[in-house]
C-alpha cells in the first residue's frame, strides 16, 4: 500500500526569530517543505474552558449535516478552484 501523505501533530513554538519549531524527528521524516496549518492552543484551551463551564453551547452533531451532489461539488470548486478529479489528485499529490 501507498500513502500520498504523512500528518505529523504536535505542539510547537514560534521562535524568537519568527520560525517554527518542531520535534528532531518530525523535521527528519518530513523533508525540507511541508504545509503547516496553525491552531493556537490558547484559543483551543478557551473554548474548550467555555464549554465546560457551560458558557459554550455545542450546536448540532454531524449527523445532523446534508449536502446533495451541487452542494459538494461546490465547497470542492470553492476551495479548490476545480472539480477536475485529475487536478485535484494531483494537487492532493504535491
Amino acid at each position: 500500500m501507498q500513502t500520498t501523505a504523512k500528518t505529523y501533530k504536535f505542539i510547537g513554538k514560534v521562535l524568537p526569530d519568527g520560525h517554527l519549531s518542531i520535534p528532531e524527528d518530525v523535521a527528519k521524516e518530513s523533508g525540507s517543505e511541508f504545509e503547516v496549518i496553525l491552531t493556537p492552543v490558547d484559543e483551543t484551551k478557551k473554548l474548550i474552558s467555555l464549554y465546560l463551564e457551560g458558557h459554550l453551547e455545542r450546536t448540532g452533531r454531524f449527523e445532523d449535516i446534508v449536502f446533495n451532489a451541487s452542494e459538494i461539488e461546490k465547497a470542492v470548486k470553492d476551495a479548490f478552484g476545480t472539480t477536475d478529479v485529475d487536478v485535484l489528485i494531483d494537487m492532493i499529490r504535491r
